[in-house]
């Protein structure tokens, strides 16, 4: 089972920063898991809300502020940046696009193009990268390019009409339809946000393909702990 750091290790260090993503990689996740929009200036910033209000105490919106001011306000990390984190370390990646914004389609675009410019870079450092989102217009875009794609389900019926076979699902769904587990075993499952000991004792004998977790340590412990010497 593979162990994907949520925001980073944000348990513990401040959400989708660059310490907390290295601070994932020291206690041996196995990829990282970022959220992305648009800045003001059209660069793809690793970042959930919609504002910086939760994060940051500001209630200026993303798309109102540039890649520099997010960085000096909240620490963001680009995922330009991450992306060579990623690649330098042998990390593989999930990516989520947020929706709805008024840019609609283009932080897909640019992700992609971000994606496609260091194409030779990823390839070499035998990573993978899937492209992932709660919309299904983001997913239907994201499908036609050469990364594999996958929609986030919160619901069940979510899961009856999904436009994808690998699907990264609420661990809150599975606990309460665990039949789930077995209608999707012939494909991947990637499970958010798993941080209890027991959602992760549950998951591993279920044997789904992988955990998104705000606690990468906590998850290597109880998932896998002949990795741990």
């Amino acid at each position: 089972m593979k162990i994907f750091a949520h925001r980073g290790f944000s348990h513990r260090y401040p959400e989708a920063t660059r310490l907390a993503y290295e601070k994932a990689l020291e206690v041996g996740a196995d990829g990282f898991e970022c959220d992305v929009r648009l800045t003001k200036d059209k660069k793809v910033v690793c970042f959930h809300d919609r504002n910086l209000r939760r994060v940051g105490n500001l209630k200026k919106a993303v798309s109102r502020t540039t890649l520099t001011e997010m960085q000096e306000k909240v620490s963001a990390i680009s995922l330009n940046e991450l992306l060579d984190i990623a690649i330098a370390n042998g990390i593989d990646l999930l990516i989520e696009t947020k929706h709805p914004v008024l840019s609609g389609g283009a932080i897909e675009k640019a992700v992609i193009k971000l994606l496609d410019s260091k194409t030779k870079e990823i390839k070499e450092a035998k990573i993978e990268i899937r492209l992932m989102s709660f919309s299904r217009l983001a997913v239907r875009r994201m499908k036609k390019s050469s990364y594999p794609t996958m929609k986030v389900i919160k619901y069940s019926l979510g899961f009856l009409i999904r436009p994808t076979k690998d699907i990264a699902v609420a661990v809150e769904l599975l606990r309460n339809h665990p039949g789930l587990i077995t209608r999707n075993s012939s494909n991947r499952t990637y499970v958010w946000t798993v941080n209890s000991r027991e959602d992760l004792r549950w998951l591993k004998k279920k044997g789904v393909y992988a955990v998104i977790t705000d606690r990468p340590k906590r998850a290597r412990r109880i998932l896998l702990p002949s990795r741990n010497g």
